[in-house]
């Protein structure tokens, strides 16, 4: 008898980490393709392959018309797998720490830095492979250190520094709880993209133009980052604002079932 509310207890837990699993992976469907358009658009600009207006037409006109043909295509599968275990992983850090009492700010950061960063790091290297213009050369070791770094920002600013952000811009602007928790989840992730997307134009670069200077690929990312920055900043908001909102709300409402 003295063991049966642990059970009960842990039965509960695996329940809670269930769904919590469960609304990450059902709301990475939409997220991941949206990010995909954006990525592929992106990486193809990158290769010189097409315009930036161009791809991104393509790719929306490929979701609308065919979208299961377009969840099922490869790049998609990869775009997916890293934002469901992204998600997921935030899930299961959070609904445990908040069983155990814990703050899971912290270990939400280091384990979704490492989910998203070893999984996106796979995701873009398969994407350059698939769409880049260096014949199959080998990935360089300057391409993962950048699209690591690009990682660091992209999950810090947007799991640690907007949440942290959202009791000053409530008092700051006035709003309501809800308004400045909507406001700052989608609007500080998006403005990170003006230091990652550089960071993230030069690892592809180190892929397409491996005999270029270092001065001149830094200059011509910064360049080149004119176009793509808004769709990046877009894709930001919308994956890790936009797409975090929805995580917790579709997360929340299965917990309370």
């Amino acid at each position: 008898m003295s063991l049966q509310p642990t059970i009960l207890e842990l039965e509960s837990r695996h329940t809670r980490l269930f769904k919590g699993a469960a609304a990450a992976a059902a709301v990475a469907v939409p997220l991941s393709l949206g990010v995909t358009v954006i990525d592929r658009s992106v990486t193809l600009v990158a290769a010189g392959q097409t315009k930036l207006s161009s791809a991104l037409l393509t790719g929306v006109r490929t979701v609308f018309r065919t979208p299961l043909l377009a969840f099922l295509g490869r790049d998609n599968r990869a775009v997916y797998g890293v934002y469901s275990s992204t998600y997921i992983t935030k899930n299961v850090i959070t609904i445990t720490s908040s069983d155990n009492g814990y703050d899971s700010k912290w270990p939400m950061f280091v384990g979704t830095s490492l989910v998203n960063g070893s999984l996106g790091i796979m995701k873009d290297k398969y994407l350059a492979k698939m769409f880049g213009n260096s014949g199959g050369c080998n990935f360089p070791l300057a391409s993962y250190a950048s699209f690591l770094t690009r990682d660091a920002i992209l999950i810090g600013v947007s799991f640690v520094v907007a949440p942290s952000l959202v009791p000053t811009v409530e008092s700051t602007t006035g709003f309501s709880p809800t308004t400045a928790n909507i406001v700052t989840q989608i609007s500080v992730p998006a403005f990170a993209q003006l230091l990652a997307t550089p960071v993230h134009l030069a690892g592809l670069d180190f892929y397409n133009r491996p005999e270029v200077g270092f001065s001149t690929r830094v200059r011509d990312a910064i360049r080149q980052s004119r176009g793509p920055i808004l769709a990046r900043m877009f894709r930001q908001g919308y994956v890790f604002g936009f797409g975090s909102l929805c995580v917790t709300k579709v997360t929340n409402m299965l917990l309370e079932t």
